[in-house]
């Protein structure tokens, strides 16, 4: 067994299960360097029974403060260097699985909440990890509240925590808390009218971070990751404050006419996952597309875009069943400002939807020919945590 000068027992040469428990209950901290070589030689399996062994081992401790910052820093520490979602899923199950969970969790919370890691030179990781982690305990604690409904005795004052912690961390510069932090608040306040936590992140970054995202879609190499993000979250920042309204037409404005068809096409991609989604849940999220893409319109006719003003009735065209669509195009279509041509596109737009047709047949500019633009790239599913952590590194 490894140890320092003088007999200390390291994780320096850390090869095996038994070994790394050995280490944890003797209270040794996991450093950076060292879970770095830990995750590039273990294999997967065997990092998850680390992972469960720290878990079990804070649920025993949760009474001896400086054992509890050991594990917690430990843990976060193997996290961040294994970039592995599986590895907080099984973090998450071996926790909810022990009686000692609720303890545990506000250990967990407490120990993040006022951290001083002993890894300085990582710090910054660390906390990055921290906040993506708190993130994951919120999501799991509401699913296990809804599926046990009281059994956790402290599981509103727990989820009131995370959101008392993650809302600290909207202070940070760093894209992955911004990003996980919009994703988070936007999940659990989805179809609320009164959105206290989300408004606030959005006012403090949203700008900031959807000119990153959209900017990204112009990039090859992170294009797929930043559609996949966009896609799933913008439903959420379709729903927020006037405020955030403004934030996405302005970025979308400034986006669609610097690259109008490659912006375009993703209007159309927003359109059809917006449509795709229970109108019933999302109907907040399907009045404010349709506002946003009828400001555009009004815009793309001004520059006189016209495959830009095509690609936007083409997206109109998926909101259709929208309660207040033929309000909004009528009073569009009466527009005088428009030019005779984009109101053209959308009287041919609400005779297409009165008759059921396809929009894209009924808009189709001359000499404009099918497939002549490539389509946006997608990825393999990703979790949002992979989603994340690629397009922090990326943004960095």
């Amino acid at each position: 067994m490894s140890k320092r000068a003088g007999g200390a027992p390291t994780w320096r040469h850390c090869k095996t299960v038994e070994h790394a428990v050995h280490l944890i209950d003797v209270g040794v901290i996991l450093g950076w360097k060292d879970a770095r070589q830990l995750t590039g030689s273990m294999s997967e399996e065997d990092q998850s029974a680390i992972v469960r062994h720290l878990v079990v081992r804070l649920c025993e401790r949760t009474e001896i403060r400086l054992s509890q910052e050991i594990i917690v820093e430990s843990l976060l520490v193997l996290l961040a260097n294994a970039a592995s979602e599986a590895l907080i899923i099984v973090m998450l199950e071996e926790l909810f699985s022990n009686p000692r969970c609720e303890t545990a969790c506000k250990t967990i919370l407490e120990v993040v909440f006022s951290a001083e890691y002993a890894d300085k030179g990582h710090a910054g990781d660390i906390y990055n990890l921290s906040v993506v982690l708190v993130c994951e305990l919120g999501f799991a604690l509401q699913a296990y509240n809804q599926q046990f409904p009281g059994q956790l005795k402290a599981g509103r004052q727990l989820l009131d925590r995370v959101a008392t912690y993650l809302l600290s961390a909207s202070n940070s510069n760093s894209d992955s808390v911004r990003l996980s932090l919009i994703h988070y608040f936007g999940e659990t306040e989805q179809g609320l009218v009164d959105k206290p936590f989300f408004n606030r992140v959005m006012s403090r970054f949203g700008h900031t971070v959807l000119d990153h995202l959209f900017a990204m879609l112009f990039r090859k190499k992170v294009e797929a990751v930043a559609l996949q993000y966009l896609l799933e979250n913008m439903p959420f920042i379709l729903e927020a404050d006037h405020h955030t309204q403004l934030i996405i037409h302005e970025s979308c404005k400034f986006y669609a006419l610097k690259n109008p068809d490659r912006f375009g096409l993703f209007f159309i991609a927003l359109a059809e996952r917006v449509h795709g989604l229970d109108p019933e849940q999302y109907r907040l999220a399907n009045r404010a597309l349709l506002l946003q893409f009828s400001a555009l319109f009004r815009v793309v006719s001004e520059v006189n875009s016209k495959e830009l003003g095509r690609d936007l009735v083409i997206a109109l065209g998926n909101l259709k069943s929208e309660p207040t669509f033929v309000a909004v195009m009528s009073e569009l279509e009466s527009d005088r400002g428009l030019r005779l041509q984009f109101r053209e596109m959308i009287q041919k737009l609400m005779h297409a939807a009165s008759k059921n047709l396809d929009t894209a047949d009924l808009v189709m500019l001359k000499n404009a020919k099918r497939g002549r633009k490539p389509a946006l790239a997608r990825t393999g599913e990703m979790g949002t945590v992979s989603q994340v952590s690629f397009l922090a590194q990326v943004a960095s």
